[in-house]
């Protein structure tokens, strides 16, 4: 998702590179061939000697300054801690995507009636545009389900024209209330596009599933009830329900052998009657030009149709008489499996659910503590936490390896620079400026941590080590100019506050109308601007106030100061 984003912001600085070495000297040599004399703007001025105001304040409290930002730092990494956690945001595509789940058993005629009164109770809402819905599975077949699936594609107006002031989580409340009525069915809300991927991640029709693995159906669907009571009190887990193996009805005729022997029946007499009387049998074959056709012998419906008849079909026996099926078989109605979800091979059972008003990583932690709390699985049983919290999970694991990995390319980098470990050392504490000024940007705007947030990490690690180059290059320069440390450090960042300046100010503001952004598409790169606006500015003005005492600790006891 991410990686255009990379080779975006990797040529662009390769190729800035190039012409900062080629086009930009032959340009200077055109253009300043006179001699040219440094003004200020009024607006540069005034950012300067803020900056530099704020620098001699820290310089004044160099202890208290490290104080200070060692203890901003803790508090900002204890509320990281707590902090909530999502895979992405979910992006807003302008559509509700309902899905209604009634009975196993209901037929086809009650579900079209139903779907029928559902669209029209969708489209008395004004924010609706048309709805589309589909009862049962798709024409092509690909998607197995049966009559009590039914999906609703509700394609709502731009929220401009909206004449009421709501958001479009509070339409979907009012819709939810108005769908309320109807008993037994379980409602899940989504987006279009969102669904199918949910459902290619998850493998089942919902945004996040448990999965318990299992192989006796009813203890896996016990199992299961369980698990979603225990859900349904967590708060911030919406539309919770069980995709249920058992629920169709059947008519199953168990053969007694022992009966069967008392009245000379062979089991495969018995079995080829049931077979062609109920379900129908090919007797012969019909041609019709060059298509064949089977010709298939059934009972008429009227002799089928109950349990007492299908009862007194007759049997043959071994001495030439027949005998009622009833009498050498048990015949019952009960309740069988309509599906059978399989994965590697294993039955499972899911258990979907979707969160709403909390973020996902503490309303999974919950749930996680909670169910292991209470359900008590079996040793052969296994529960699986999957969909968008395994996608998030794995994402997780894979940026654990991305951070460390670019931070230590980022000091490999330094040290090649500065030839030093103590000059790379210094430069490396101002990588915390990264984390306190992402944080912050996060915690001021409520933002939630995702992975757009954290690829804004890794940005704001290159941006700060940039800023601690100019100044720390700078400060030793000077220092063996004029072997005074405070005025060496004191010239440096006089010097250096419009370049780090121009730095922030021009990648904040590149970002800006992103971070500020509220349209269609832009729930994705919004976290990631607002780590980038938010944490370069904080970063300036740590660069600005911590990193000069730094440097003065570490070299205010340098021999080459008393040469």
């Amino acid at each position: 998702m991410f990686s255009p984003l990379a080779f975006t912001l990797g040529y662009a600085l390769l190729g800035s590179l190039i012409l900062s070495l080629t086009y930009v000297p032959v340009m200077c040599k055109v253009l300043l061939n006179r001699p040219l004399r440094e003004k200020e703007n009024r607006v540069s001025r005034l950012f300067t000697r803020s900056l530099y105001r704020l620098y001699r304040f820290s310089s004044r409290y160099r202890k208290g300054t490290l104080l200070v930002f060692a203890g901003l730092l803790l508090i900002c990494m204890v509320r990281f801690c707590f902090w909530g956690t999502e895979f992405i945001p979910s992006m807003n595509e302008g559509a509700i995507y309902v899905r209604a789940t009634l009975p196993n058993s209901v037929n086809l005629d009650e579900s079209v009636r139903v779907t029928r009164e559902m669209k029209e109770k969708l489209r008395q809402f004004d924010e609706v545009d048309f709805v589309l819905t589909q009862t049962g599975r798709p024409n092509d077949g690909t998607d197995a389900t049966g009559f009590f699936n039914i999906e609703l594609h509700t394609e709502l107006k731009p929220e401009k024209e909206w004449r009421r002031k709501i958001s479009k989580d509070e339409l979907i409340a009012q819709i939810q209330d108005s769908l309320s009525i109807y008993p037994g069915v379980v409602f899940a809300f989504s987006q279009p596009i969102q669904d199918n991927v949910e459902e290619y991640v998850a493998g089942v029709k919902s945004a996040l599933v448990i999965k318990i693995f299992g192989h006796d159906l009813p203890q896996l669907e016990d199992l299961a009830d369980q698990t979603a009571a225990v859900l349904a009190d967590v708060r911030g887990i919406e539309d919770v329900n069980v995709f249920r193996s058992i629920g169709l009805p059947e008519l199953q005729i168990r053969l007694e052998e022992s009966r069967m022997a008392r009245y000379a029946v062979s089991m495969a007499d018995a079995q080829a009657v049931v077979e062609m009387a109920i379900g129908g049998k090919a007797a012969n074959v019909f041609y019709e030009n060059e298509r064949m056709f089977d010709i298939m012998v059934r009972f008429q419906k009227e002799y089928r149709d109950h349990e007492d008849k299908i009862g007194n079909i007759l049997i043959p026996t071994m001495d030439d008489k027949y005998v009622p099926l009833k009498e050498i078989a048990d015949i019952s109605f009960i309740t069988g499996p309509a599906f059978i979800y399989r994965e590697g091979s294993s039955r499972y059972i899911g258990i979907g659910f979707s969160i709403r008003d909390r973020d996902l990583g503490s309303a999974i932690a919950e749930a996680q503590r909670r169910v292991g709390d209470t359900v008590q699985l079996l040793s052969e049983n296994k529960m699986v936490w999957a969909g968008e919290f395994e996608s998030q999970q794995r994402a997780t694991a894979r940026l654990m390896v991305i951070v460390p990995a670019a931070l230590l390319l980022i000091l490999f980098l330094l040290y090649m620079h500065f030839g030093t470990v103590r000059d790379t050392l210094i430069a490396a504490s101002a990588m915390p400026y990264a984390f306190v000024g992402g944080f912050l940007s996060l915690w001021f705007t409520g933002t939630v941590f995702g992975i757009s947030a954290g690829i804004g990490f890794i940005i704001l690690f290159g941006i700060v080590s940039i800023d601690s180059i100019l100044l720390i290059a700078l400060m030793k320069s000077r220092m063996q100019q004029v072997r005074n440390l405070r005025l060496a450090i004191d010239e440096a960042v006089r010097e250096r506050v419009r370049p780090v300046l121009m730095i922030a100010l021009m990648g904040s503001m590149g970002l800006l109308p992103a971070a500020l952004s509220d349209g269609m598409g832009s729930e994705v790169q919004k976290p990631l601007a607002i780590m980038i606006v938010g944490g370069i500015l904080t970063c300036m003005v740590l660069s600005f106030t911590v990193l000069p005492q730094v440097f003065y600790f570490v070299y205010r006891r340098d021999k080459r100061l008393r040469k």
